[in-house]
């Protein structure tokens, strides 16, 4: 947990404190409110299918991203103490390494909460590559709490794994602070065509920069996919304050891996791992029978920001 102290205009002091593990908040004197942020940790990418040649050998899809919830709480809305849970991103399915098996799925990743006040939901694990088309995981969603309602940017399935090329990851608007889901893995399809992994998720801060792309493994190489950026967006506390006072922010999805070759000799490649925080993984690319298909990649950790006005 790392805290940043600074004046406000009028007299006024706020402290933002970061916690990228699990902690307990302590009320301290002369608090007024809180407004708090919680990421919640994506999915990992799932592995490729490893399966005989002339057959669909799919990549394995990639991870859905954790959600992003954040509350204004006057102070006698928390009480004295509140345990702070930091989600673990899902690990990434295992590499096949049995014949004609289909992949496995990526574990999903942990919610991310401020006590039950403020909960950023987990992103699902990707699919295991199949004899056919593979979908990614499912993206954290909206928790519907009656009451209260806060406000809550839901996360993004992850992209689906290929029976050829991956699905690329999805490019998210800062306007909107979302969080990047993983890329899909490249396969070989019925034809005997290799293809290379999708490319992992970019993000737009608020003044419209665009993050970097991470690129895919090449078709027929088993190259591993590009990890995801750490730390791309520090805009999470924009409504109350300006991103200089963050040293945390989102990440963008882990790329997919390429697929092995025809000839069962050359492995699938890994999918990368989700950026901290909250993106999710990509998927591993699929292989024929002889060699191991790729394993998927982890998803990012959760983050939780409370920031305290005095």
């Amino acid at each position: 947990m790392t805290g940043t102290l600074t004046r406000l205009p009028g007299g006024g002091q706020q402290i933002i404190r970061e916690y990228t593990s699990s902690d307990t908040w302590t009320k301290q004197p002369g608090l007024k409110a809180v407004f708090v942020v919680c990421v919640g940790a994506g999915g990992g990418g799932g592995s490729g299918r490893r399966g005989p040649a002339s057959s669909a050998r799919v990549g394995g899809g990639g991870g859905g991203s954790g959600s992003i919830a954040s509350r204004y709480l006057l102070a006698d809305e928390v009480g004295a103490t509140v345990s702070i849970t930091v989600g673990a991103g899902g690990t990434g399915g295992a590499a096949q390494t049995v014949d004609g098996t289909v992949g496995n799925p990526g574990g999903a990743g942990t919610n991310s909460s401020f006590g039950s006040l403020v909960v950023g939901r987990l992103g699902a694990g990707g699919a295991g590559g199949q004899a056919g088309t593979t979908s990614g995981g499912t993206g954290g969603q909206v928790i519907s709490s009656t009451p209260p309602q806060y406000p809550t940017v839901a996360g993004l399935t992850g992209a689906a794994g290929g029976n050829a090329n991956g699905t690329a990851a999805s490019a998210v608007s800062m306007q909107t602070i979302g969080v990047s889901n993983g890329a899909g893995g490249g396969g070989i399809s019925t034809s005997n065509g290799t293809g290379g992994g999708g490319a992992g998720g970019r993000a737009y801060d608020i003044n419209g920069t665009q993050s970097a792309t991470r690129a895919g493994g090449g078709g027929g190489t088993g190259n591993a996919g590009s990890d995801g950026l750490n730390n791309v967006a520090l805009q999470l506390l924009n409504d109350y304050s300006t991103s200089a006072k963050l040293s945390n922010g989102i990440g963008t999805g882990g790329a997919g891996g390429g697929s092995g070759d025809t000839a069962g000799t050359v492995a699938g490649g890994k999918g990368g791992n989700g950026g901290n925080y909250g993106a999710g993984g990509g998927g591993g690319g699929g292989s024929t029978n002889g060699a191991d298909s790729g394993a998927g990649g982890d998803g990012g950790g959760g983050l939780v920001i409370v920031q305290e006005f005095y």
